[in-house]
């Protein structure tokens, strides 16, 4: 499974589509606190979060994470899109809570 499977299966919203679209997925990770989610995202990893501000992107390119899901819909500022599409990493968005994300990716990896 990858990332254009996924969004395809659960209608994410694209907010950025980056080379990582095609990266395969080998699990998620689930979690707001950057430090916690830093140490434990691992490669080929998803990464479900409610932040919003420019270091997801700083944590996405370290972990080599396949993509980030802003979930409850949150607003995405300009600045966090921009470096998306420097840093070129898919960064989707879903008006699903967090908890809700998780159950269905889990059907499909």
């Amino acid at each position: 499974m990858n990332v254009k499977d996924l969004i395809q299966k659960l209608d994410f919203e694209i907010v950025c589509s980056g080379a990582t679209i095609d990266s395969s997925v080998e699990g998620c990770f689930c979690g707001d606190l950057l430090s916690l989610a830093m140490s434990n995202i691992q490669a080929k990893n998803i990464w479900i979060t409610v932040q919003t501000n420019v270091n997801i992107l700083g944590i996405a390119a370290l972990t080599e994470t396949s993509c980030v899901i802003v979930a409850n819909g949150m607003n995405i500022p300009d600045n966090v899109i921009e470096k998306a599409k420097e840093e070129d990493i898919c960064l989707l968005r879903t008006k699903l809570p967090a908890y809700e994300v998780c159950c269905r990716i889990g059907e499909y990896i």
